[in-house]
């Protein structure tokens, strides 16, 4: 380092912009004289381009303050965080040449950011990162290689900078080596030797963009070429290995699935998401084939991949916790809004124990995606982003060990989390859409990190725009300070990651059981143990357990409509096991099957549901708390019986659930005496006849007015939890007509109410299955 280096650098950076004009004519006399002394100053110093970037950016951020760089305001500000960062670090706060407004600030500025990135973190460390071009619309899009045929659209790269906060001076990594196409999600070795990225070559020469073309087809003609390109390799993302020295580019995945967003795992394999699953989303428009992608994991060299989520709907952003645990951000939305609960999930690297670690039960955080473990600690970093944008929002700060449910909503409280950015607001909470925003954070610690940030606004489908703001490579610190690393004018930079080896975190063990074959083991401790109390005098004999079944063919949102809930998901009952008097099931499940449980009392109606989906892997065993327990709870009544009971299966029409066989038959032995549809003194007016009408029948369409369902909309019960007694034959009118004055004379009996409970609490569908 130089001595007194404020006052050199500010020197050296007049010089550096305009030579000839600040300084006499015997400089390159001088230059000559100090030779190599001032080629030590220009390697310390920022270049020219840089230094212009740099500049315009800090008048950039004090705008959006409302000030100038050298208002009193902006030059107090500064002073504190620079003596809050020297003294996180340990260094002097140094002495400055005096000046007033901007040029103080300036002064200040420069010294500010000469310190922070000579932190050791950073220092002479180079910079990986990708510059890319976006796909705007929503984060459902952005990963999906079928949306980058279109003009404009391809290029960018894998790059290194090679000295970040002094130039701009780049190397690449993928010129010469990939075609034309995209890049998209950026990871590093654990050695800091391969990085793996995903990539999609798009040949616009060879067909028209699809975007363009291909709504202008029928509806037909449009789903048949659909079809033909889901089925092809063309315009797919996949997995490539990637070697830091530019020496090796290595292929991962070659199929006709989209694979992307690898991230290493401590054992050697790679996690990563993919669309081999199967599936579509359940509320596209016509020109959304969205599939389903969700975790899987490979070998490093691309051999031995599986499937590690079976969840029913999609994933985003895996990465390795501290622990050696994976973390991720998952889409929940099981009879409930489409437009929120994209929370934070862990699992296992073999794909057990998936576990909801916070954002699940909120829409004051829209969407939990990036996470980053921060190193030395149990902290994660992440962006809260919005459902109808492309991934991007605000940077926030979760503490784990502080996530809880409010006691009396059941919901995610806050207070586990801080906000790094709070300048910028949470996309879509309800509706705000801020004017700048984070992307792809790296922590360093808790208090310092590298990430990218756009000085303009989130492009989003919920905002109405189909333009995003350029992302830039910046320093970031826990003290508010935010320096420019690197820009492009013509891409997005992002997913910087620092060319260091780091820690590995341990390896787990793989916990599955061979012996188990394509089954698994569910044991619940007490049933009981509900965060908000179940209802006195109700005791619950069984679970009944559903599975979730995959939107196909149609992916067109209620194309078909399956019940009176707006995009709802399908359905069977597998059937029930018993619950014991302490509360405890332990019984035998599929493996490799989204499925949710709803605990039931001795009349047969359901006092508690899931609104989200669980799932085993094949030899997988698993215990739970209870029944929507409190954070941070462990088992009891840990004795197990020796044998697992088994499922028995249900009534007829319930696998997959169908309202003309579970429900349709009691109606015609039961109710038509008086809802025949006919005049007379006897006749109810609600008619109950077997009668095709539009989409359903006249009898299902009758009885709307006396049933109540989870949706994602305004006639859903609840929007985002359950409180135990709430669940769909405790809140259907329905069940209390079917045992007033005017219906005791029907006969019916205990197994067919039980039967009418069961459709009621399976969210009272007409159809359970998609294609039919």
């Amino acid at each position: 380092m130089i001595e007194n280096h404020a006052g050199v650098s500010l020197a050296l950076r007049t010089l550096l912009l305009n030579p000839m004009k600040n300084f006499p004519p015997f400089w390159t006399t001088v230059t000559f004289l100090l030779g190599g002394f001032c080629l030590t100053l220009a390697a310390e110093n920022p270049t020219p381009e840089t230094v212009r970037a740099v500049e315009a950016d800090w008048a950039f951020q004090e705008k959006q303050k409302g000030r100038s760089i050298g208002d009193p305001e902006a030059v107090a500000e500064l002073q504190v965080r620079l003596a809050r960062l020297c003294a996180d670090l340990g260094v002097p706060v140094p002495t400055l040449p005096e000046a007033k407004g901007e040029r103080h600030y300036l002064n200040m500025r420069w010294q500010l950011r000469e310190i922070a990135l000579d932190n050791p973190m950073l220092r002479d460390v180079p910079i990986a990162f990708l510059k890319r071009n976006r796909f705007v619309c929503q984060m459902l899009h952005e990963y999906l290689g079928y949306y980058y045929v279109y003009p404009g659209i391809t290029g960018g790269g894998i790059y290194v900078l090679k000295n970040p906060g002094k130039s701009f001076e780049i190397r690449s990594l993928s010129d010469n080596v990939f075609p034309d196409g995209v890049f998209q999600t950026l990871a590093l070795s654990y050695d800091a030797e391969q990085l793996h990225v995903a990539f999609v070559n798009v040949d616009l020469s060879a067909d028209q963009p699809r975007n363009v073309v291909w709504p202008q087809l029928d509806e037909h003609r449009f789903h048949e070429k659909t079809f033909e390109y889901l089925e092809s390799k063309e315009n797919k993302f996949q997995v490539y290995s990637v070697a830091v020295d530019g020496s090796k580019v290595e292929k991962l995945t070659d199929d006709r699935f989209d694979n992307f967003d690898p991230v290493p795992l401590p054992d050697g394999g790679i996690a990563f998401l993919s669309t081999r699953r199967g599936g579509f989303i359940r509320c596209n428009n016509i020109w959304e084939p969205l599939t389903v992608y969700t975790l899987h994991r490979m070998d490093a060299d691309g051999a031995n991949l599986r499937t590690l989520s079976f969840h029913e709907t999609n994933e985003w952003h895996p990465a390795i916790l501290n622990d050696g645990r994976l973390v991720y951000s998952r889409w929940d939305y099981v009879d409930r809004s489409a437009a929120h609960y994209h929370g934070l999930w862990t699992c296992l690297p073999d794909g057990t124990l998936p576990s909801v670690l916070f954002g699940n039960y909120t829409q004051m955080v829209s969407a939990c995606y990036q996470p980053k473990a921060v190193p030395g600690s149990s902290k994660i970093v992440f962006v809260a982003g919005a459902h109808h944008a492309v991934t991007g929002g605000s940077l926030v700060l979760l503490d784990p060990m502080r996530t809880a449910y409010h006691p009396e909503t059941a919901e995610d409280v806050l207070d586990s989390l801080e906000r790094l950015t709070p300048e910028v607001e949470f996309p879509e909470t309800p509706n705000q859409w801020p004017t700048t925003y984070y992307h792809s954070p790296w922590p360093l610690s808790e208090n310092y990190y590298l990430t990218a940030y756009s000085r303009e606004p989130l492009g989003s489908f919920g905002a109405g725009s189909d333009k995003t703001g350029r992302t830039g490579l910046y320093y970031f610190d826990r003290f508010g300070n935010l320096e420019l690393l690197y820009e492009d004018v013509g891409f997005s930079c992002q997913y910087p990651l620092p060319l260091i080896p780091r820690e590995r975190p341990p390896v787990i063990p793989d916990r599955r059981d061979a012996s188990l074959g394509e089954t698994g083991e569910f044991y619940l401790s007490n049933v009981y143990k509900s965060l908000i109390e179940m209802p006195e005098g109700r005791r619950i004999r069984e679970l009944r357990i559903f599975q979730l079944l995959p939107k196909h063919p149609d992916w067109v949102a209620n194309s078909p409509r399956l019940g009176y809930a707006n995009a709802e998901g399908a359905r069977m009952l597998l059937g029930t096991v018993p619950v014991d008097e302490k509360g405890t099931a332990y019984f035998t499940a599929p493996a490799n099957e989204p499925l949710y449980f709803q605990a039931v009392d001795e009349s047969g109606k359901a006092v508690q549901t899931m609104r989200s989906d669980v799932y085993l892997q094949s030899g997988e065993r698993r215990s739970c708390v209870g029944c929507h327990e409190p954070l941070h709870s462990s088992p009891q009544n840990v004795l197990i019986r020796d044998k697992p009971d088994t499922i028995v299966a249900g009534p007829d029409g319930s696998k997959p659930l169908s309202f003309a066989r579970l429900v349709q038959p009691i109606l015609d032995r039961r109710c038509l005496d008086c809802h025949s549809g006919q005049s007379g003194a006897k006749q109810g007016k609600t008619d109950l006849r077997d009668k095709a009408q539009g989409q359903f029948s006249v009898s299902y369409n009758s009885l709307r007015p006396y049933v109540r369902w989870f949706e994602w909309g305004g006639d859903s019960i609840s929007q985002t939890t359950t409180p135990p007694g709430h669940c769909g034959a405790d809140e259907s009118p329905l069940t209390k007509i079917l045992d007033d004055e005017n219906h005791q004379t029907t006969g019916l009996t205990d197994k067919e109410k039980r039967r009418i409970y069961l459709w009621l609490d399976a969210n009272a569908p007409f159809h359970g299955v998609f294609e039919r």
